[in-house]
Protein backbone atom coordinates (compact mmCIF):
# COMPACT_ATOMS: atom_id res chain seq x y z
CA UNK A 1 0.00 0.00 0.00
CA UNK A 2 1.30 3.41 -0.93
CA UNK A 3 1.43 6.30 1.48
CA UNK A 4 -1.16 9.02 0.98
CA UNK A 5 1.48 11.56 -0.06
CA UNK A 6 2.98 9.25 -2.71
CA UNK A 7 -0.48 8.36 -4.00
CA UNK A 8 -1.50 12.03 -4.18
CA UNK A 9 1.67 12.89 -6.12
CA UNK A 10 0.99 10.01 -8.52
CA UNK A 11 -2.54 11.27 -9.11
CA UNK A 12 -1.30 14.82 -9.66
CA UNK A 13 1.27 13.64 -12.20
CA UNK A 14 -1.40 11.59 -13.98
CA UNK A 15 -3.63 14.68 -14.23
CA UNK A 16 -0.72 16.71 -15.64
CA UNK A 17 -0.10 14.04 -18.28
CA UNK A 18 -3.79 14.10 -19.19
CA UNK A 19 -3.69 17.87 -19.67
CA UNK A 20 -0.54 17.62 -21.79
CA UNK A 21 -2.08 14.95 -23.99
CA UNK A 22 -5.23 17.03 -24.32
CA UNK A 23 -3.55 20.31 -25.22
CA UNK A 24 -0.04 19.43 -26.37
CA UNK A 25 -0.15 16.77 -29.06
CA UNK A 26 -2.84 15.22 -31.25
CA UNK A 27 -4.74 12.35 -29.66
CA UNK A 28 -5.75 9.12 -31.32
CA UNK A 29 -9.43 9.13 -32.42
CA UNK A 30 -10.62 6.90 -29.57
CA UNK A 31 -8.96 9.06 -26.88
CA UNK A 32 -10.25 12.23 -28.53
CA UNK A 33 -13.81 10.86 -28.57
CA UNK A 34 -13.57 9.60 -25.00
CA UNK A 35 -12.21 12.89 -23.64
CA UNK A 36 -14.78 14.96 -25.53
CA UNK A 37 -17.69 12.85 -24.30
CA UNK A 38 -16.37 12.87 -20.72
CA UNK A 39 -16.15 16.65 -20.87
CA UNK A 40 -19.75 16.88 -22.05
CA UNK A 41 -20.87 14.61 -19.23
CA UNK A 42 -18.94 16.56 -16.58
CA UNK A 43 -20.22 19.89 -17.88
CA UNK A 44 -23.82 18.74 -17.60
CA UNK A 45 -24.50 18.88 -21.33
CA UNK A 46 -25.54 15.20 -21.37
CA UNK A 47 -27.75 14.59 -18.33
CA UNK A 48 -31.34 14.58 -19.55
CA UNK A 49 -31.71 10.98 -20.71
CA UNK A 50 -31.72 11.76 -24.42
CA UNK A 51 -30.56 9.14 -26.95
CA UNK A 52 -26.92 9.43 -28.00
CA UNK A 53 -26.82 8.95 -31.74
CA UNK A 54 -23.41 7.76 -32.89
CA UNK A 55 -23.58 9.40 -36.32
CA UNK A 56 -24.63 12.76 -34.86
CA UNK A 57 -21.90 12.70 -32.20
CA UNK A 58 -19.29 11.67 -34.78
CA UNK A 59 -20.30 14.61 -36.96
CA UNK A 60 -20.19 17.05 -34.02
CA UNK A 61 -16.75 15.80 -32.96
CA UNK A 62 -15.32 15.59 -36.47
CA UNK A 63 -14.56 11.87 -36.07
CA UNK A 64 -15.63 8.64 -37.69
CA UNK A 65 -18.32 6.49 -36.10
CA UNK A 66 -15.98 3.72 -34.94
CA UNK A 67 -14.02 5.61 -32.21
CA UNK A 68 -17.24 7.26 -31.02
CA UNK A 69 -18.93 3.87 -30.71
CA UNK A 70 -15.90 2.50 -28.81
CA UNK A 71 -15.90 5.53 -26.48
CA UNK A 72 -19.61 5.13 -25.75
CA UNK A 73 -19.05 1.46 -24.98
CA UNK A 74 -16.29 2.39 -22.52
CA UNK A 75 -18.47 5.00 -20.81
CA UNK A 76 -21.35 2.52 -20.58
CA UNK A 77 -18.98 0.05 -18.92
CA UNK A 78 -18.16 2.74 -16.37
CA UNK A 79 -21.91 3.33 -15.84
CA UNK A 80 -21.59 6.95 -16.92
CA UNK A 81 -24.12 6.47 -19.72
CA UNK A 82 -26.82 3.85 -20.30
CA UNK A 83 -26.59 1.01 -22.81
CA UNK A 84 -30.17 -0.07 -23.49
CA UNK A 85 -29.70 -3.26 -25.45
CA UNK A 86 -31.41 -3.05 -28.80
CA UNK A 87 -32.16 0.66 -28.37
CA UNK A 88 -28.70 2.21 -28.25
CA UNK A 89 -26.91 4.52 -25.81
CA UNK A 90 -28.61 7.15 -23.68
CA UNK A 91 -27.32 10.06 -21.63
CA UNK A 92 -27.74 9.63 -17.86
CA UNK A 93 -30.70 11.18 -16.12
CA UNK A 94 -29.93 12.17 -12.55
CA UNK A 95 -33.20 12.03 -10.62
CA UNK A 96 -33.58 12.79 -6.93
CA UNK A 97 -33.29 9.10 -6.00
CA UNK A 98 -30.04 8.83 -8.01
CA UNK A 99 -28.57 11.85 -6.24
CA UNK A 100 -29.52 10.48 -2.82
CA UNK A 101 -27.78 7.18 -3.61
CA UNK A 102 -24.67 8.75 -5.11
CA UNK A 103 -24.13 11.30 -2.33
CA UNK A 104 -24.69 8.57 0.24
CA UNK A 105 -22.15 6.32 -1.47
CA UNK A 106 -19.58 9.11 -1.70
CA UNK A 107 -20.00 9.80 2.00
CA UNK A 108 -19.38 6.12 2.80
CA UNK A 109 -16.19 6.07 0.73
CA UNK A 110 -14.91 9.26 2.34
CA UNK A 111 -15.62 8.16 5.90
CA UNK A 112 -14.00 4.76 5.23
CA UNK A 113 -10.94 6.45 3.73
CA UNK A 114 -10.75 8.81 6.68
CA UNK A 115 -10.83 5.90 9.13
CA UNK A 116 -8.16 3.92 7.28
CA UNK A 117 -5.86 6.81 6.28
CA UNK A 118 -2.34 7.19 7.58
CA UNK A 119 -1.43 9.27 10.58
CA UNK A 120 -0.88 12.44 8.55
CA UNK A 121 -0.70 15.56 10.68
CA UNK A 122 -3.19 17.39 8.50
CA UNK A 123 -6.07 16.17 6.37
CA UNK A 124 -5.69 19.21 4.12
CA UNK A 125 -4.34 18.53 0.61
CA UNK A 126 -1.01 19.97 -0.53
CA UNK A 127 -1.54 23.47 -1.89
CA UNK A 128 -5.01 23.72 -0.34
CA UNK A 129 -4.40 27.39 0.41
CA UNK A 130 -4.60 28.23 -3.31
CA UNK A 131 -7.52 30.65 -3.42
CA UNK A 132 -7.31 30.99 -7.21
CA UNK A 133 -9.26 27.79 -7.77
CA UNK A 134 -13.07 27.93 -8.11
CA UNK A 135 -14.82 27.03 -4.88
CA UNK A 136 -16.16 23.75 -6.27
CA UNK A 137 -12.61 22.77 -7.29
CA UNK A 138 -11.26 23.63 -3.83
CA UNK A 139 -13.92 21.47 -2.21
CA UNK A 140 -13.36 18.60 -4.62
CA UNK A 141 -9.61 18.77 -3.98
CA UNK A 142 -10.14 18.44 -0.24
CA UNK A 143 -12.45 15.46 -0.66
CA UNK A 144 -10.09 13.79 -3.17
CA UNK A 145 -7.20 14.17 -0.74
CA UNK A 146 -9.09 12.44 2.07
CA UNK A 147 -9.46 9.35 -0.12
CA UNK A 148 -6.02 9.58 -1.74
CA UNK A 149 -4.18 9.73 1.59
CA UNK A 150 -5.62 6.31 2.53
CA UNK A 151 -3.37 4.82 -0.19
CA UNK A 152 -6.05 2.36 -1.33
CA UNK A 153 -6.29 2.40 -5.12
CA UNK A 154 -9.40 0.23 -5.28
CA UNK A 155 -11.19 2.59 -2.91
CA UNK A 156 -10.01 5.64 -4.82
CA UNK A 157 -11.12 4.17 -8.17
CA UNK A 158 -14.59 3.43 -6.77
CA UNK A 159 -14.77 6.90 -5.25
CA UNK A 160 -13.65 8.53 -8.48
CA UNK A 161 -16.31 6.68 -10.47
CA UNK A 162 -18.97 8.10 -8.16
CA UNK A 163 -17.31 11.50 -8.55
CA UNK A 164 -17.59 11.26 -12.33
CA UNK A 165 -21.31 10.58 -12.05
CA UNK A 166 -21.73 13.50 -9.64
CA UNK A 167 -19.60 15.91 -11.70
CA UNK A 168 -22.58 17.76 -13.24
CA UNK A 169 -23.98 18.26 -9.73
CA UNK A 170 -20.71 19.65 -8.40
CA UNK A 171 -20.88 22.36 -11.06
CA UNK A 172 -24.27 23.59 -9.79
CA UNK A 173 -23.77 23.11 -6.03
CA UNK A 174 -22.66 26.74 -5.65
CA UNK A 175 -26.23 27.75 -6.50
CA UNK A 176 -27.57 25.70 -3.58
CA UNK A 177 -24.86 25.62 -0.88
CA UNK A 178 -22.44 28.02 0.79
CA UNK A 179 -19.30 26.29 -0.49
CA UNK A 180 -16.91 28.81 1.08
CA UNK A 181 -18.31 28.02 4.53
CA UNK A 182 -18.05 24.27 3.92
CA UNK A 183 -14.43 24.60 2.78
CA UNK A 184 -13.58 26.71 5.81
CA UNK A 185 -15.23 24.17 8.12
CA UNK A 186 -13.23 21.31 6.60
CA UNK A 187 -10.07 23.37 6.88
CA UNK A 188 -10.65 24.10 10.57
CA UNK A 189 -11.25 20.40 11.24
CA UNK A 190 -8.28 19.20 9.19
CA UNK A 191 -6.17 18.12 12.17
CA UNK A 192 -8.97 16.12 13.81
CA UNK A 193 -10.42 13.01 12.19
CA UNK A 194 -13.58 12.97 14.27
CA UNK A 195 -14.38 16.58 13.48
CA UNK A 196 -13.65 15.95 9.80
CA UNK A 197 -15.98 12.94 9.83
CA UNK A 198 -18.74 15.06 11.35
CA UNK A 199 -18.19 17.69 8.63
CA UNK A 200 -18.39 15.05 5.91
CA UNK A 201 -21.61 13.58 7.29
CA UNK A 202 -23.15 17.05 7.61
CA UNK A 203 -22.02 18.11 4.13
CA UNK A 204 -23.49 15.02 2.46
CA UNK A 205 -26.59 15.04 4.63
CA UNK A 206 -27.36 18.54 3.39
CA UNK A 207 -27.04 17.39 -0.20
CA UNK A 208 -29.33 14.44 0.37
CA UNK A 209 -31.93 16.72 1.98
CA UNK A 210 -31.69 19.19 -0.88
CA UNK A 211 -31.38 16.66 -3.71
CA UNK A 212 -34.54 18.05 -5.29
CA UNK A 213 -32.99 21.55 -5.39
CA UNK A 214 -29.83 20.15 -7.02
CA UNK A 215 -31.93 18.30 -9.61
CA UNK A 216 -33.80 21.53 -10.38
CA UNK A 217 -30.51 23.41 -10.75
CA UNK A 218 -29.30 20.73 -13.16
CA UNK A 219 -32.45 21.05 -15.26
CA UNK A 220 -32.10 24.84 -15.26
CA UNK A 221 -28.55 24.45 -16.54
CA UNK A 222 -29.79 22.20 -19.34
CA UNK A 223 -32.38 24.80 -20.35
CA UNK A 224 -29.76 27.56 -20.41
CA UNK A 225 -27.33 25.41 -22.41
CA UNK A 226 -30.01 24.66 -25.00
CA UNK A 227 -30.83 28.32 -25.73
Amino acid sequence: MESGGEFWRAISLWEVRVRISAFGKPQDPFSAALDALRDRLRSGRLVSGEPLTITDLAHDLGLSATPVREALSRLAGERLIEDRRGRGYFAPRLDVSDLVELYGLRRLYLVEALASGGETASISPPGSADQALPLQSQLTQRLDWIVARAGNRALFDAYRQVGERLAPCVRVEARVFALAEEIAELGEAASDRERTAVCLVRLHGARVLQAADIARALRAGENIASL
